[in-house]
């Protein structure tokens, strides 16, 4: 190259030579490129396995509900949760707090809401005969409504219930858990009403087979029971 002249700007005449690859040169650098990218994507899934490997972690149980697993006597490997873990139950009440008293200890709320709420209460008045509270606290305003319609005191129904308080029991007996006892569920009726009756078998021989029951300011109140097959 003589250097007594100086290169200008390259013109529409002037022709940019750029290298080229001979042919039997291309399949060379191309499989050295493969093997480069297949060298580097193996170290890259050694590092992961390293890393996997040298992390330990431990199995938690977040929820485990099989199927049956409410049954009385089943079992599991590990422990059955009723709900998943955090989930608060709105319908948790403590048995000491379902009755909410005055100062002086006298009954003013009965709090029900579960059916088996309402069971124990309505067990609870006719044990102790407690006909006033029953009549205002566990019966329904709908069902004191019908009493009043026909000129019959609302406080009749609570006589009725003491005297047939032994199918009040046969029936409870079959359903101790209320609506958690297995292989029951709740029925709506009508306006708001769900029914919990047991069927099939457990049902035999009862004279009452479940009870209404209807949520007012907040807490389940009776409707009535629902009877038997004659």
């Amino acid at each position: 190259m003589s250097c007594g002249r100086k290169a200008g700007p390259p013109n529409e005449h002037t022709v940019i030579q750029t290298p080229r690859i001979s042919e039997e040169n291309r399949p060379a650098r191309r499989g050295a490129a493969l093997a480069l990218g297949e060298s580097a994507g193996r170290a890259l899934m050694l590092a992961a396995l390293v890393a996997l490997c040298s992390c330990q972690t431990e199995p938690v149980l977040v929820y485990n509900r099989p199927f049956l697993g409410g049954l009385p006597g089943a079992e599991s490997q590990t422990p059955i949760s009723r709900y998943p873990k955090g989930y608060v139950d709105p319908t948790f009440i403590p048995d000491d707090q379902l009755v909410v008293k005055d100062p002086e200890g006298k009954p003013t709320e009965l709090r029900a809401k579960t059916a088996r709420h309402l069971m124990m209460h309505i067990y609870n008045t006719l044990m102790n005969s407690q006909g006033e509270l029953f009549v205002e606290q566990v019966l329904s305003e709908q069902t004191r409504g019908e009493f009043y319609a026909r000129g019959v005191p609302p406080i009749e129904a609570f006589k009725l219930l003491q005297d047939r308080a032994g199918d009040v029991l046969a029936l409870f007996e079959r359903m101790p858990m209320g609506e958690s006892t297995p292989g029951l569920f709740l029925e709506p009726v009508q306006k708001g009403v769900q029914r919990l009756r047991v069927q099939g078998m457990a049902a035999r021989d009862l004279y009452w087979v479940g009870f209404d029951m209807v949520m007012e300011k907040g807490n389940w109140r009776l409707v009535w029971f629902v009877p038997g097959k004659p």
